[in-house]
């Protein structure tokens, strides 16, 4: 396979259209049409099954493309240990994070990575963690940043920080009257204020006739916000569904009703308005955000360095202000 039938086949196979890899190819689709006809004539198969709509890889296409990821990942990774000779003057960087992370936690390291490495041209995967790990498993992408569960197997996964949810109610909510001992407000989070420290976790029954809004967005779906509503009968039907949290969010603001927003956003959100803040129990309501390699496979020096500018913002407050 050359690196050109590498490129236009596991293009077609992505877009699953010659039309549209054409268009992305700066090419016309005749010509791609007829490039891709004569690699099947060299392997004697098809690759691709043109009878559906969209099309779709035959088993010798799915063998095809398996292998031209192998070997796009092999090439990659040639390219980046060249460019380490370079001393970073040049090489990629290929992250992938949900959106919200994406929103809320990397725009600084990132920042700051392409300050002290302007050579290395940074791109980001935005994706749902399924597809994000199919990706780093082929080489798409150097490094995710992620929660969840991964596969030892054929993941490494470092801890970098632990996310905490809490509960956000709109300030005008009458309930909040009844718990003035456990509020906390916006800034008493973000400085960790005694007040904070001292904070003890909200018994959320007390707060089922606040509207409850959900948001469909897989690191904050259902089974996310099930979980701190375990040992209180349950997650209370939803008065409101919505997309992301970022929505969720603006309609708690709005006075709409109430939801689990995780403290990176109270942490990284620039907002005009603050709703009133509860803490939940820890078991419930944390999880840890990772960081997540291909195992046994080579770290370029740009991930490396990258990680390093990374776990160095943690631990001086990229989302927590000490």
């Amino acid at each position: 396979m050359t690196p050109q039938q590498i490129e236009y086949v596991l293009l077609v196979a992505q877009l699953r259209s010659f039309s549209k890899a054409a268009q992305k190819l700066y090419i016309t689709q005749p010509s791609l049409s007829k490039y891709i006809i004569n690699i099947e004539r060299q392997l004697g198969t098809e690759i691709f099954d043109r009878s559906t709509t969209p099309i779709s890889l035959t088993a010798a296409g799915e063998a095809y493309v398996a292998t031209a990821r192998q070997i796009k990942a092999a090439q990659d990774d040639l390219a980046n240990r060249i460019a380490d000779m370079q001393n970073l003057r040049a090489g990629t960087l290929k992250i992938g994070a949900s959106t919200f992370r994406t929103s809320y936690m990397l725009a600084r390291s990132i920042s700051q990575f392409c300050r002290e490495h302007a050579g290395v041209e940074v791109s980001i995967a935005d994706n749902n963690s399924e597809n994000l790990k199919e990706m780093l498993r082929a080489g798409q992408i150097d490094l995710l940043i992620s929660t969840g569960s991964f596969d030892p197997k054929y993941f490494d996964v470092e801890p970098l920080a632990t996310e905490q949810l809490y509960a956000a109610v709109p300030a005008a909510a009458p309930v909040n009257g009844q718990l003035a001992d456990w509020q906390l407000s916006w800034e008493d989070i973000r400085s960790r204020s005694e007040r904070f420290l001292r904070a003890k976790p909200v018994d959320l029954s007390r707060l089922r006739d606040v509207p409850f809004i959900l948001p469909q967005q897989e690191e904050f779906n259902e089974e996310v916000m099930q979980r701190s509503f375990i040992a209180f009968g349950g997650l209370p039907e939803p008065a409101l569904r919505v997309r992301t949290i970022d929505a969720a969010f603006s309609f708690v603001v709005s006075g709409f009703g109430m939801t689990l927003i995780p403290d990176t956003m109270i942490h990284f959100g620039n907002y005009a308005a603050h709703p009133v803040f509860y803490a939940l129990e820890p078991a419930h309501a944390q999880r840890q955000i990772c960081l997540v390699m291909r195992r046994s496979s080579y770290v370029s020096k740009a991930a490396a360095a990258y990680c390093l500018t990374l776990k160095r913002l943690v631990e001086i407050g990229t989302w927590r202000i000490l």
